[in-house]
């Protein structure tokens, strides 16, 4: 019986990793086609959203100024990416497994786009870095 349960639990285990993978991949996946789709981050930035485990560039496509959006940890990992161009939304995330984003852009130039859009919240990435140090 003890056995069976063994047996039993080290499939359920494999299973869990197995879906956690192609969970990961799938949504790699669509944020790296958003990322693509972007282009350099620094064209047709039109916002950006300030949370406090990432930040979000926001760009504009047209008459829709919140086309598309690309969520970046600190670490310059792309954890979140939103289409919304087709007047619906299609949604990538891994902001629950951020260590299995794969896909990246430069964290200090995403700051200076956000710096640039607000200058005050300079101050903001500032006090991260020395809470980073401690």
């Amino acid at each position: 019986m003890l056995a069976a349960a063994l047996v039993v639990a080290a499939l359920l285990l494999g299973l869990g990793r197995l879906e956690r993978s192609r969970h990961a991949e799938e949504q790699n996946d669509g944020i790296a086609r958003v990322r693509a789709t972007v282009g350099p981050l620094g064209s047709s930035l039109s916002g950006f959203r300030f949370l406090a485990r990432f930040q979000c560039l926001v760009y504009s496509r047209g008459e829709n100024r919140f086309a598309l959006e690309l969520c970046v940890d600190r670490s310059g990992r792309i954890v979140e990416a939103i289409d919304r161009r087709s007047g619906g939304t299609e949604y990538w995330s891994l902001r629950e497994d951020p260590e299995l984003a794969d896909v990246r852009v430069d964290r200090a130039e995403v700051e200076r786009h956000i710096v640039r859009m607000c200058p005050v919240c300079e101050g903001i990435f500032e006090r991260d870095a020395q809470r980073a140090d401690l």
